[in-house]
């Protein structure tokens, strides 16, 4: 059976650790809670965070069909404004904070402030259009400010959005709460410290690893040498090979074109996989190992190692593993 398993100790560990770095925090649990399964994790959580942050109105959902009081703000862009009467929202443009104004939920919305990622947001450098914010919101109250780094490994440029980003709020006049996210906030002082990929042990070396995957041995083939294995033969024998076959493949996740890099783990011995991963299966070479059909296979714990081996960010690992199937056990 293969088998998700999310570590509460470390996922509560890090979410105390960014309090320490600001008096509210905002998890955001997007994407699937990046792979680790949106429910499961707040499940775990519960009102523990100050906010929840998702993209989207369905994953809102999902947080207060297990968290009924919990707080969300979608960070994303909304058409429907009478879902602030539910949730937070983010005022991505001018217009957007027209009709916060004019349907009454500004102290439901933070309006996005863009100082560099040019993703989302109301460019801070634009000086009429930060002139008409100023003008728009003067005698009304918004939830606060927020914005995102576009540089996270880069201290000078993040500094420098920062300060933009400062600079702007002193501008607008206001004592607007900042909302700040983006790997590396957590070196900005904010009111509100939004966290993603560090929330699952990424980031930052004082961080735990929240998520294992593990599958098992389903059959244990023996290939003479010259015999061949998988689509096209993609692997071939160089000697005699034991061969197990275990039961994930690039339906759950993984890199079809990197999978014979991968390494795993059987009774903490590690292998390595070989040929082309299967839609549901793959091929690990067990030669010389003490394993039979039935044993538990670690397949990954650490999605910094996989992304430097295939060439992919830790982000793309992480999400791509909500397609993981098995059961999800909290540890």
């Amino acid at each position: 059976m293969n088998k998700k398993i999310l570590s509460r100790e470390a996922l509560l560990f890090n979410l105390n650790y960014f309090f320490s770095f600001a008096p509210q925090v905002c998890a955001v649990v997007k994407a699937d809670a990046y792979g680790h399964g949106i429910k499961d994790v707040v499940e775990i959580l519960q009102d523990k965070p100050s906010y929840y942050g998702v993209a989207n109105v369905d994953e809102a959902e999902k947080i207060v069909d297990v968290c009924p009081n919990a707080r969300v703000i979608i960070l994303d862009r909304v058409s429907d404004f009478s879902l602030a009467q539910k949730y937070y929202l983010t005022a991505v443009s001018l217009a957007d904070v027209r009709k916060a104004i004019r349907l009454n939920v500004s102290q439901r919305c933070f309006i996005k402030i863009c100082s560099g990622m040019n993703r989302f947001g109301i460019n801070c450098k634009d000086e009429k259009k930060m002139a008409t914010l100023k003008e728009l919101i003067a005698g009304h109250e918004f939830a606060g400010i927020s914005g995102h780094f576009s540089s996270p490994t880069n201290c000078r440029v993040s500094k420098r959005e920062y300060l933009d980003f400062l600079q702007a709020r002193q501008f607008l006049d206001k004592n607007f709460l900042v909302n700040f996210g983006g790997s590396g906030a957590k070196n900005f002082p904010c009111d509100i410290l939004r966290v993603g990929i560090g929330l699952y042990g990424y980031g930052d070396k004082n961080l735990k690893k929240v998520m294992r995957l593990n599958s098992q041995i389903l059959q244990i083939r023996s290939l003479e040498k010259g015999e061949k294995a998988g689509y096209d033969g993609k692997f071939k024998a160089k000697r005699r090979t034991t061969l197990a076959i275990v039961g994930v493949g690039y339906g759950d996740g993984f890199d079809r074109n990197s999978s014979k890099k991968i390494k795993v783990k059987i009774d903490a011995k590690v292998f390595n996989a070989v040929g082309i991963m299967c839609m549901d299966c793959c091929f690990v070479d067990v030669t010389g190992g003490n394993v039979k059909v039935g044993n538990e296979v670690e397949m990954f714990d650490d999605a910094v190692a996989m992304a430097k081996w295939s060439k992919r960010s830790t982000y793309e690992i992480l999400t791509n593993f909500s397609l993981f199937r098995g059961k999800t056990i909290k540890s």
